[in-house]
């Protein structure tokens, strides 16, 4: 159906979406909210905090995300990376030994294998 079609009043709710990205990006995300938006819409009218409260929702999101980065950003200026460094070192040297002992015990039972097998006399 071309917009053209729609109804006068669908027209405007779908501007009024427009105008507000919070209320668009959670149409968007769960399209069946849609009717909700558009009863409130027709009930309420623009100018109703309703609104305002929807928009709110997505700044506090916003915020809620900035400060998370902040308190990120924080941690990692308290890690110590040199000790960081060392027990990477250390992970690293463990995980050589034990390449090597599965290195042995491979060579091991290739040897093991070559070696022909043992004959007992008969009595």
């Amino acid at each position: 159906m071309s917009e053209h079609n729609l109804h006068p009043s669908v027209q405007k709710f779908k501007a009024f979406v427009n105008r507000h990205p919070s209320l668009k990006d959670q149409v968007r995300k769960d399209h069946t909210r849609i009717q909700h938006y558009y009863e409130k819409w027709m009930i309420l009218g623009e100018d109703d905090p309703y609104w305002d409260q929807v928009a709110g929702d997505e700044q506090k999101e916003r915020l809620t995300k900035k400060e998370w980065m902040r308190q990120f950003g924080d941690l990692l200026q308290e890690i110590d990376w040199e000790d960081v460094s060392k027990h990477i070192d250390d992970l690293n040297g463990a995980i050589g030994q034990i390449q090597q002992l599965i290195s042995n015990v491979q060579q091991d039972k290739q040897e093991t294998e070559r070696r022909p097998p043992i004959q007992f006399p008969y009595y």
